[in-house]
């Protein structure tokens, strides 16, 4: 293929994508936007959605992490130093088969396995009106530093226009200190709310 035809079809894709997932996803958890790219790293498109959500006042997208990672990503004034906090959220289809409890797992079983001293304590799970809860779990690591703690929610939604589409979000506050994590975790479940 021609690198011109593999622009063209990525925008095309692109293009597709941001349509109907406009017009199709006007999910309870959130409203989606979605997007096609050339991924070069694997020779070709990779679909992903973005959840639209109001922001907590001071946090800003950083629209190049979210495109580079496929999720929504937040800074605190704009700051991406690796001692500041950062939040993101990641939306994904999954199999008809997979329940939110084995996602969960999968999800942690691999972040366990990375690194020996890792630990994981579940939370109370944060209720939200007409909405789906969200279960929520304090994520240690004490081998990393610049993430030591993170705040990760999980929550499940079915796309009201089409009932047959559902959705995975996992929210993840990362801080360098607990004493960060709290700081900003009133933000964080703020836009938990508001996804």
């Amino acid at each position: 293929m021609t690198s011109g035809y593999v622009r063209a079809l990525a925008r095309l894709s692109y293009l597709i994508s941001v349509l109907c997932c406009a017009a199709a996803t006007q999910a309870n958890a959130a409203e989606m936007k979605g997007y096609g790219e050339h991924c070069p790293e694997k020779q070709q498109i990779c679909f992903w959605l973005k959840p639209v959500v109001a922001l907590p006042k001071g946090w800003v997208e950083d629209e190049e992490w979210s495109h580079r990672y496929h999720s929504l990503f937040l800074f605190e004034n704009g700051d991406t130093s690796k001692d500041k906090p950062v939040i993101y959220i990641h939306a994904e289809g999954h199999l008809k088969e997979q329940t939110l409890e084995q996602f969960i797992e999968l999800h942690q079983t691999g972040w366990k396995k990375s690194q020996k001293d890792r630990s994981i304590e579940r939370l109370a799970d944060l209720e939200r009106k007409n909405k789906p809860t969200f279960k929520v779990f304090l994520y240690r690591n004490p081998s990393n530093p610049e993430q030591a703690f993170e705040l990760t929610a999980f929550t499940e939604d079915v796309d009201t226009a089409h009932p047959g589409r559902t959705y995975f979000f996992e929210a993840v506050l990362i801080a360098p200190s607990k004493e960060e994590l709290e700081r900003v975790k009133p933000a964080f479940y703020e836009l938990l709310a508001n996804l």
